[in-house]
């Protein structure tokens, strides 16, 4: 049996027994964390930095994800198209960067792209819920359950450039695939309800030891010696 065979059966059998105790999908299941309609877009402002012996470099920029078009996917259920585009400054052009689809069922909110489909919600949407990101994918075991929900139904205040905006219903995910002395990899996304997804950012380093550290040094507490960080927070949301 394939590996995506598997998992399809794993999720089945859990969308079952999720079905048996819960409601059926309402207005409290969450869906509206993550609304999607074609023309409806979000405007990003991003921050990436590379870190080297401990020094970071950051270069600013803006994303755009549009919802492009809706189509029915092989299995007969409704996703959406999704143009991302970049730019260095509010004057400049958008130009085309990528594309990614989003497919929403009553239990799974999917996300594909570059052929690599991962989970990004499940419903309902509760706090301390956990479940496998890459089921779909070889990014992990088929029952690791790295990501979780936090701070479900709190609100969540953003400071931007412009003004400070405060959202009333949000809630986190929080993905955390490497946490130890010597190496961080970690994740969070916020989304708003009836807005989606408002703040999202990652962490990956690798500490060691400055150059010209004693030989016998592994390890000085918090010193990057490589890695990167993204930031984004949502400017602008509106429908085209």
């Amino acid at each position: 049996m394939s590996r995506r065979a598997f998992i399809a059966g794993l999720l089945a059998i859990g969308v079952a027994g999720a079905c048996t105790r819960e409601t059926e999908p309402g207005p409290d299941m969450g869906l509206e964390y993550y609304p999607v309609e074609v023309g409806a877009y979000r405007i990003y402002a991003v921050v990436d930095s590379i870190y080297q012996n401990n020094r970071g470099t950051a270069t600013r920029f803006q994303f755009r994800e549009r919802v492009d078009e809706t189509f029915i996917d092989a299995a007969g259920d409704s996703v959406y198209r999704v143009v991302r585009s970049r730019r260095t400054t509010p004057a400049q052009a958008w130009r085309d960067d990528s594309v990614f689809i989003i497919k929403t069922t009553p239990n799974t909110l999917l996300l594909t792209r570059s052929n690599r489909r991962t989970v990004e919600l499940v419903f309902p949407v509760r706090t301390g819920r956990k479940w496998n990101s890459n089921a779909y994918n070889s990014g992990d075991t088929i029952t690791a359950e790295k990501r979780g929900y936090d701070r479900v139904g709190e609100p969540f205040e953003l400071s931007t450039s412009t003004q400070p905006q405060r959202y009333e219903q949000t809630v986190t995910t929080a993905d955390t695939t490497a946490y130890d002395l010597f190496n961080l990899n970690i994740q969070r996304q916020v989304y708003a309800r009836e807005v989606g997804p408002i703040h999202r950012w990652r962490r990956r380093y690798q500490y060691g030891c400055p150059p010209g550290s004693p030989a016998d040094c592994s390890l000085v507490p918090g010193y990057r010696l490589a890695g990167s960080s993204r930031v984004e927070m949502l400017i602008e949301a509106g429908k085209l």
